[in-house]
Formats: structure tokens, C-alpha cells, sequence
């Protein structure tokens, strides 16, 4: 289990490589909350597009998880993990820089940025499972918390300036220019992974017939299953990420066609309903130590799973719509920050690191597959049952989903806990 010590350490601010790793991934996430913005945005802006198109593009760019996700763990496991993370930043941004040249030469559809989507998703894809499996590298096993609660802070400040950044630009300059901002971030992030020093050997394997083969990637898969928390994390996540991205699909829209809110008041939303993201990340350590692992998760799953309810009192008029939405991201933010900031450490300190990309790799496409889906259901659930209605529908699956989590998955993470202790 997890050593969860209060005393300080340092150690962290004199580590230049992780304040590197760190500044280029807090960079690189600011960009992409631009776009995450910008991309519906422009979606609706330049085609006149509904909310199952709207649906379609965002889940082009989450679709990798499942197809894209098993390759990347493998390589990661082969071949260096720090040029595994240039290349994907250099990806991402020469598909993005894509968007204003086809939108400043009038042929940007929605079929081109379905593509230009799917290659800016696929990078991510690699990028994210890099990191984590990078991470136990730079930093020493009892730092992951502390260093994973600092990722997930700047994951919550780049929530913050992000949307509200992202909304100005689109209503200034229009949503072509923001996503443009998001390609200047990557690059920085890129020079900034590019200075780190240390150099890590690729895999722990010392003979060629030792090294990762295609079929690990279905060994990853047993990984998972055999380790009784890792199967009971995994299960939950795919449920919550599932509905988190339907929900967040339709409130996109909702926002915009329903409750009237221009891109720069829905960056704005997202931007104050992100504080709670960055309360949580600094909360995570010491509610850990305090509540222990499994309290932890529960809570904090719970808070997050509820929150989204408070969309469905929207429908009023003007500030009160303003504040029940920011509060809903809020609440919501506060509680899965603190859930991923622990669960990640844990698959840290337990998956060994010859396997962690794979592995990795296997978790990420089981929980992150869901979430194509869920933005495509969401949009046509919005045009099938009316968006407020959709908006309901997703956030009473989500309680649903932690209900059992809280009665049934817990248990085991608590026994299986026990039995680690003991042995």
C-alpha cells in the first residue's frame, strides 16, 4: 500500500527534471482547455451544426482511447518515454495548426476536424499514458502523491485560465484563433520536456527475449483483473467517465442554445468551477492521511458523482443559472481531483515499472473507451429527450454508478487493502 507520511519533503523543488516534466505538462493542459472549448464552439459557429455533430467531433478525439491506447502502452515499455513525449506534443500541435488553415481558406468541415480530432486525440492518448509511466522515474515512490497532487493542481489551474482564456479568444478573435493558442502551448512544452536530463532505460528487460511482444498487450488486460482493487477502480471509472463526458457535451450545448450563455460566459463557468479542481489536488494528501485510502475514495467519488445534479435546477434566468453551474463544476472538480490524485499513486506504487506502460495502457483504454461513447449518446440523447432532460438522465446514472461503488467495490478495496497490510 501506499506510504502515506505526513512529514515534509522538499525533495520535490530541487528535482529539475519534475518541475520540467511538470511546467510542460501544465503548459500543454492550458492549451488544451482552449480547445476543449473552442473545438464545439467552432463546431457550431461555422457549421451550424446540432448536438450530435457537436458529439461526433468531441468523441473523434477521445476515440483513441480504445484503438490507439494498447499500442502506445507497449511502446512506451520499448522504447524511451521522454522522446515518446516530444513526439506526441510535436503531433499535437502540427494537427491543430491545421484548424486555422482550413478555416482561413473557407474548407473546414466536419469531416476535416473529425481527422484533425482523431490525430490530436491519438497524441494525447500517447502522451498521457507516457507521463504516468514516466513519472515513477523522476520521482521516488513515497514523492508519487505529493507529485501527482501537483499535476493535478495544474490540471486545475490550466481548468481555470483555460475556458475563461479559451471563451475571450473565441469572442474576440473567434474560435480559429484560440485553437491557434493551443498550438504556441504545445510547442513550449515541447522545449521544456526537451531540457530534461535524466536518462531511463526503456524497459527492464535485458535480453531481446525478454523485451514487450504484441501479445502483452492482452497480458495487461489479466493484470488488471487479477489485482482486485485495480479491477474495482477500473470498473468504476469506465462507468463515471462515461457519463461525465455525456454530460459535458450537452451542457456545452445547453448552455449555448437553452440558457443563452456566450462563449465567454461558458469560460467563464468552467474557469470558477475549477477552483474546486484546485482545492481538491491541495486537500488530496492530507484527507488521505486522515481518512485512509478507501474512505477517501468513496468520499470523493461520491461528491463528484452528485455534483452534476445541480445542472438540472438551471432554466432560471441570468446570475442564478451562473452560480448553480459554477458550483456544479465545483463540487464535481473538488471531488475527482482528490479521487485521481490517489488512485494514480496507487497504480504507481504497485504496477512494476517493466510493465506500468502497458498496464497503463490497458487501464486508460477500459476507462478513458468509455468516453467516445458517451459523448456520442449524449448528443443524440439530446435531440431524442431534450437537453435538460439528457443532462438529468446522465447525472442520475452517474449516482447510480457510485451507489454500487460505495455498497459493493469498496468492500473489496478495504479487504484487499487488509491483506497487502498483512502480508
Amino acid at each position: 500500500m501506499l506510504n502515506l507520511e505526513a512529514t515534509p519533503r522538499p525533495v520535490l523543488w530541487r528535482n529539475y527534471d519534475f518541475l520540467r516534466l511538470w511546467s510542460g505538462e501544465t503548459v500543454a493542459q492550458i492549451g488544451a482547455q482552449i480547445t476543449q472549448l473552442a473545438l464545439p464552439l467552432l463546431v457550431l459557429g461555422v457549421s451550424g451544426a446540432s448536438a450530435s455533430e457537436v458529439g461526433l467531433v468531441s468523441g473523434m478525439q477521445l476515440l483513441p482511447a480504445l484503438c490507439v491506447t494498447p499500442l502506445a502502452g507497449l511502446l512506451i515499455d520499448m522504447w524511451d518515454r521522454r522522446w515518446i513525449l516530444l513526439g506526441s506534443n510535436l503531433g499535437r500541435a502540427l494537427a491543430l495548426t491545421m484548424v486555422p488553415v482550413l478555416y482561413l481558406t473557407d474548407a473546414l468541415s466536419i469531416p476535416a476536424l473529425c481527422v484533425i480530432a482523431f490525430v490530436v486525440g491519438s497524441c494525447t492518448a500517447v502522451f498521457e499514458v507516457a507521463y504516468i509511466a514516466y513519472l515513477p522515474v523522476l520521482v521516488p515512490q513515497d514523492d508519487l502523491v505529493e507529485a501527482n497532487g501537483k499535476l493535478q493542481a495544474s490540471y486545475s489551474v490550466s481548468q481555470i485560465g483555460g475556458p475563461g482564456l479559451g471563451g475571450l479568444l473565441t469572442k474576440a478573435l473567434g474560435a480559429w484563433f484560440a485553437i491557434l493558442a493551443n498550438v504556441v502551448s504545445y510547442l513550449a512544452a515541447f522545449v521544456l520536456l526537451f531540457l530534461i536530463r535524466h536518462r531511463a532505460p526503456t524497459t527492464g528487460a535485458e535480453s531481446t527475449a525478454d523485451r514487450p511482444r504484441l501479445s502483452d498487450i492482452f497480458t495487461s488486460f489479466g493484470l488488471l483483473w487479477r489485482h482486485r482493487i485495480l479491477r474495482v477502480l477500473t470498473f468504476q471509472a469506465g462507468w463515471f467517465n462515461f457519463c461525465e463526458q455525456a454530460i459535458m457535451t450537452l451542457f456545452l450545448v445547453y448552455a449555448v442554445k437553452e440558457l443563452h450563455i456566450d462563449a465567454g460566459g461558458v469560460g467563464i463557468i468552467l474557469a470558477l468551477g475549477a477552483l474546486g479542481s484546485l482545492l481538491g489536488a491541495m486537500a488530496a494528501k492530507r484527507l488521505g492521511e486522515h481518512m485512509g485510502f478507501s474512505s477517501t475514495l468513496v468520499t470523493a467519488m461520491g461528491v463528484a458523482s452528485c455534483a452534476p445534479l445541480l445542472l438540472s435546477l438551471t432554466g432560471g434566468s441570468g446570475w442564478y443559472d451562473y452560480v448553480l453551474s459554477v458550483l456544479a463544476f465545483g463540487i464535481y472538480g473538488f471531488g475527482l481531483t482528490i479521487y485521481n490524485v490517489h488512485v494514480v499513486a496507487f497504480r504507481q506504487s504497485v504496477i512494476p515499472l517493466t510493465v506500468i506502460g502497458r498496464a497503463t495502457a490497458a487501464y486508460r483504454m477500459l476507462t478513458y473507451g468509455p468516453f467516445p461513447l458517451g459523448a456520442f449518446v449524449g448528443g443524440v440523447l439530446g435531440e431524442r429527450l431534450g437537453l435538460w432532460n439528457s443532462i438529468l438522465a446522465s447525472a442520475v446514472f452517474s449516482v447510480v454508478g457510485w451507489l454500487f461503488f460505495a455498497l459493493i467495490g469498496s468492500r473489496f478495496i478495504h479487504a484487499a487493502g487488509q491483506t497487502e497490510q498483512t502480508s
